[in-house]
């Protein structure tokens, strides 16, 4: 054996691998060298945001919020949001076998880390590499700095970074017991539920400290992900995972086999605890949208992407899942409390146009089937000069009747879309109001008049609302740019059907709402820039003491300020001329709008403006049905009525929309002029030597950029070339084959690594920094195909569990119904049972009483309606 070793250590090949590992380790060196160079600047500044985040943690952030307040233009209180089922308890009262089992299953080497855990991220690693199993490498550290300090749920190196600083400074700062008892008070459980407290309550109506061991593993196994293991929408996958967590706990001897076998053979036996709370907000349409408009910016703050445009119907469901699912997060989230909630709302302007409204449809008071009266309204009210949302009116009345229209009726708008898809794109191609199109036979499509004008002018064809003409421009905007507005200006029902032109005379999929139709036209008086409706002032977060949102207005350009004045202009004459007389005001001259109703009279919609408010109405059935001429024309006449009022509430001036220098005026013609501006021969010389000095040096940099890699590395300029079409055809190659699979993700991103290696023989710098670009943006590309791959295969299952969950709801809603059914039966025998012993004074009228009482309560508790009964006794 000595003789074999000794034969080895003078073997020839010893020596080559040794030779082989030091030129690796060598070259390894190098490479590590240059990532951090390249990396170190960005790590110093996540580093840094840490640090700076972590200084602001208190164990205050951990406890339970104070309501959500929000508050009106005056700062006073509107409403008061509280949610009590985030309840905080002590270390020392909460679940022993919650606090073992949590760190069994999510975190084993809790009491051993620092706050990251290198040997659960290498873990992790090597289950991905290896089994092709995805293991989560967080710490329960990290994952309450993600989900309570950071709220971050984006997978990004910068979120990544800053997460690991966090979690070892909070380390240093409290105990393993204070971040455990921070951690199982924090965690979000589903349906509105954060922290185990709550989620015992909710699930099982009991405290958590009464749980027993199926029913602890069962909460315990939902942190990993709260949608897949819902027990109420999914209880067949939650009680896989609940068995999964059983076994764990069974592994690491917290469990012996009896208590082992005798959990996992339990059903999950659930009994929902609906909390009942005062947040109702129902009751006033404006703090209805200003609850909205916070949850959505909250979204947009923790990552969610708000999209308005999709390549299919399925990308467009897909994402209106995944939209409902995040919104109703972060609605638990704002009830959950923590926020002072500034808004513009003035109650006063609120509820004065509100009894305008009312005043205005008293005369219809027949009501459909669920008691709601008939025909309906939704209004919305724009500030020109701001973009906010004065007020929001979205139904008749709040009465048993929760539907905010202005907001969440997407109905067909007719002809007044016809300015936004038709008519503002034609003057942004370079047409005027003057200018002519023939009114005549296209596409089966029909005016409201029979037979056809010839040539018309815009202006008269916008007043008269002739479709043809409308679905003509809409027809030559070859690049279908009013699509695209519609997007810009965030209109959110729409549907890959309509990017098509018969949307300019309202033929849309879903449809719109007054509130996406009323900033869409207070554009116009913005010189064409749109800004996002809105009620909302600030956010403040009362745990962290900072403002997390203002609102800051930021404009939109979507139309041209020429455009958007002849279209103003042109819409004058609708009001002054055509078919919107009835909107002149008694006291304002310059108003400008537009009227639209639906085939067979289905919806009637006016949007009407001044150069200070914008105002959208629309009027219809809920229940679709033919309006009467009478309520054909209510749009329009409330439009008036608000119009008058505000004039005068708002102190608003006489005066006409501002024309822009650049047009020109001849009558009722409008053209853009082509003046030349003159310059001083001073502006000239200066200008030049200006620009002469700026071309010198930048052509000296120039060269300096494409020699310095001849004068330091010696090379030819074929031989650079050689280099550089190297790297040029990998990036070609990588090109033609794109991410189409998950699975590929691995392999795209080794073939990227190796383009930046070929890079690094690159010498002439401006090659260089142009290939590093086209690598970047293919690595940016990259990341984001896959994450769209993992979101479709989310969505998927997403669909399918919201397939599920409404039919349980509605085999539950049978249930209950056939259980009322039953029981209002026995209510009706034991009623004249009731009677009857109190006619007759009964000994056991008292008893036959209790027992009426009981049915009265079954019922009423399975959610049937029955009153109170009225026994008299002669």
């Amino acid at each position: 054996m000595k003789e074999s070793w000794r034969q080895w250590q003078a073997h020839p090949v010893k020596k080559t691998i040794k030779s082989f590992l030091i030129i690796m380790i060598f070259v390894l060196a190098i490479l590590i060298i240059k990532l951090v160079r390249t990396y170190i600047p960005e790590l110093q500044k996540d580093i840094a945001a840490g640090y700076a985040v972590n200084s602001e943690i208190t164990s205050k952030t951990f406890y339970p919020k104070q309501p959500t307040i929000i508050e009106d233009k005056n700062n006073h209180v509107l409403k008061k949001l509280s949610h009590s089922q985030s309840t905080y308890i002590s270390s020392n009262k909460l679940n022993p076998l919650l606090k073992k089992g949590i760190v069994a299953v999510e975190d084993r080497r809790f009491y051993k880390h620092h706050g990251v855990d290198l040997a659960g991220i290498l873990r992790a690693v090597k289950a991905g590499i290896l089994k092709r199993q995805v293991q989560g490498g967080s710490t329960l550290t990290q994952q309450l700095v993600k989900n309570v300090v950071l709220k971050d749920q984006t997978q990004n190196f910068d979120r990544k970074i800053k997460e690991m600083v966090i979690a070892q400074q909070l380390e240093q700062k409290f105990s393993k017991k204070q971040i455990l008892e921070f951690y199982l008070n924090d965690v979000y459980l589903g349906h509105g539920c954060y922290g185990m407290g709550s989620a015992a309550q909710y699930y099982f109506s009991k405290p958590q400290d009464k749980l027993d061991i199926a029913q602890t593993a069962l909460l315990v196994g939902i942190p990993n992900n709260q949608q897949l293991y819902d027990p109420v929408l999914h209880p067949k996958q939650a009680k896989k995972r609940r068995n999964t967590v059983l076994y764990t706990w069974h592994k690491q001897r917290l469990l012996n086999s009896q208590q082992y076998h005798k959990a996992c053979r339990q059903p999950i036996k659930l009994r929902i605890h609906n909390f009942k709370y005062d947040n109702d907000i129902s009751q006033n349409y404006a703090l209805n949208y200003a609850v909205q408009n916070t949850v959505q910016q909250l979204m947009t703050m923790r990552g969610f992407e708000m999209k308005y445009t999709f390549a299919s119907y399925q990308a467009k469901n897909e994402y209106k899942a995944r939209y409902a699912q995040v919104y109703d997060k972060y609605y638990g989230e704002l009830l959950a409390g923590g926020y002072v909630v500034k808004t513009t709302i003035d109650p006063k302007l609120q509820q004065a146009l509100v009894k305008i409204v009312q005043q205005q449809y008293e005369p219809y008071q027949q009501r459909d089937a669920q008691g709601k009266l008939e025909p309906q309204v939704a209004s919305t009210v724009i500030d020109n000069r701001t973009g906010n949302v004065l007020a929001i009116i979205g139904g008749r009345t709040t009465k048993d009747d929760q539907l905010n229209r202005a907001t969440d009726a997407y109905r067909q708008p007719g002809s007044t879309a016809k300015p936004l898809i038709a008519y503002a794109p034609a003057f942004e191609r370079g047409y005027a109001p003057q200018s002519t199109v023939v009114d005549g036979p296209i596409n089966n499509v029909h005016n409201w008049y029979s037979g056809y004008r010839g040539s018309v002018t815009l202006r008269k064809a916008l007043a008269d609302s002739i479709n043809t003409v409308a679905y003509k421009l809409a027809v030559n905007d070859k690049q279908k740019s009013f699509y695209q507005d519609l997007a810009k200006m965030q209109f959110q029902g729409l549907y890959p059907s309509d990017n098509n032109p018969i949307i300019a005379i309202g033929g849309f999929t879903k449809g719109v709402t007054t509130t996406e139709m009323a900033s869409a036209y207070s554009s116009f008086a913005r010189s064409g820039n749109f800004v996002a409706p809105s009620n909302l002032k600030s956010i403040y977060s009362t745990t962290n003491d900072r403002i997390l949102y203002q609102n800051s207005h930021n404009q939109v350009p979507v139309y041209s300020k020429n455009a958007s004045y002849m279209m103003l202009n042109a819409m004058q004459s609708v009001v002054n001329d055509g078919l919107g007389k009835d909107a002149k005001l008694d006291n304002y001259s310059y108003v400008a709008g537009k009227t639209g109703t639906t085939d067979n009279n289905l919806d009637s919609y006016f949007v009407g403006m001044t150069p200070y408010f914008t105002i959208a109405n629309w009027t219809g059935y809920d229940h679709q049905k033919p309006l009467s001429d009478d309520q054909l024309s209510l749009s329009i006449k409330t439009f008036k009525a608000q119009g008058d009022y505000l004039v005068k509430a708002l102190h608003e001036s006489q005066k006409d929309f501002a024309m822009p220098n650049t047009i020109r005026r001849n009558g009722d013609n409008l053209y853009v002029r082509r003046a030349v501006v003159q310059k001083s021969i001073d502006q000239m010389i200066q200008e030049n030597y200006i620009t002469f000095n700026s071309d010198q040096i930048n052509q000296n940099k120039k060269r300096l950029a494409n020699l310095d890699y001849r004068l330091i590395y010696h090379l030819t300029g074929k031989q650079e070339h050689q280099r550089e079409q190297t790297v040029k055809q990998a990036i070609a190659n990588y090109q033609y084959d794109p991410l189409t699979k998950l699975s590929d993700y691995g392999n795209k991103l080794g073939q990227l690594q190796k383009i930046r290696y070929k890079n690094e023989n690159v010498k002439r710098m401006n090659a260089k920094r142009k290939f590093n670009k086209q690598i970047m943006q293919l690595q940016r590309e990259l990341n984001l195909a896959q994450a769209q791959l993992q979101a479709q295969k989310d969505d998927k299952h997403l669909a399918s569990f919201e397939s599920k969950k409404s039919a349980i709801e509605k085999n539950r809603d049978a249930q209950r119904q056939a259980i009322v059914n039953r029981l209002m039966k026995q209510y009706q025998d034991q009623l004249a049972k009731t009677k009857s012993a109190y006619q007759s004074d009964a000994s056991d009228k008292e008893t036959q009483k209790q027992k009426l009482t009981d049915l009265i309560n079954q019922i009423r508790s399975y959610g049937g309606h029955v009153s109170d009964p009225v026994i008299r006794v002669n």
